[in-house]
């Protein structure tokens, strides 16, 4: 069965398609088979991926369309094609959300902060009292990432070297970790 990752936040650009269309293009990039739903009606995740497979040498994320059926049926169609399904959801809790959440075996919530870092280690402080899970990679506010992306690339395929390749990198890593028996017993 794939490996499915719901990316959630009700607030709207707290960078949800950034990190979804980063890190699909990142596991695909080690190999792993990787499909994108896109439940977010600007449709901006199925604009990247749209983009990127026009582009020569990208890592290929498949796109799942068939947006006139349920999530369930379109996950139950990529679960034999895919190691690794992304969501990408609209900024809501509403029932699209919440069915992609239910389905999801890693949920990432990304949080856009003000520069001011005490706000940021004050709510680091609240996730660690209240025992919420924290990634070890944190995703700066970087141009790069929107640049690339409207190229339908990544911060790594453009700037291989800079911040925000790494921080991806980071987070990938972090992710293959979370998910590793069930890619590594579905790639054997």
């Amino acid at each position: 069965m794939a490996f499915v990752i719901t990316v959630a936040q009700r607030k709207g650009g707290a960078g949800k398609t950034t990190l979804a269309a980063h890190l699909s293009a990142a596991l695909a990039g080690r190999g792993f088979a990787v499909a994108a739903i896109d439940l977010d009606e600007q449709q901006s995740f199925t604009a990247w991926a749209r983009r990127r497979l026009r582009q020569a040498g990208a890592a290929p994320v498949a796109l799942d369309e068939e947006m006139r059926f349920s999530l369930g049926y379109r996950l139950a169609k990529l679960q034999d094609r895919a190691d690794v399904v992304i969501i990408d959801t609209p900024p809501s809790a509403g029932r699209y959300v919440a069915g992609a959440m239910r389905a999801a075996d890693l949920i990432l919530a990304p949080m856009q902060l003000s520069p001011r870092a005490r706000i940021a280690d004050l709510i680091r402080e609240k996730m660690v009292e209240s025992r919420l899970p924290l990634a070890r990679a944190e995703i700066g506010g970087r141009a790069v990432f929107a640049e690339s992306l409207a190229a339908g690339l990544t911060a790594g395929e453009t700037d291989p070297s800079g911040p925000g390749a790494r921080e991806i990198d980071r987070l990938t890593d972090h992710v293959a970790d979370l998910a590793g028996p069930r890619l590594q017993a579905r790639r054997a």
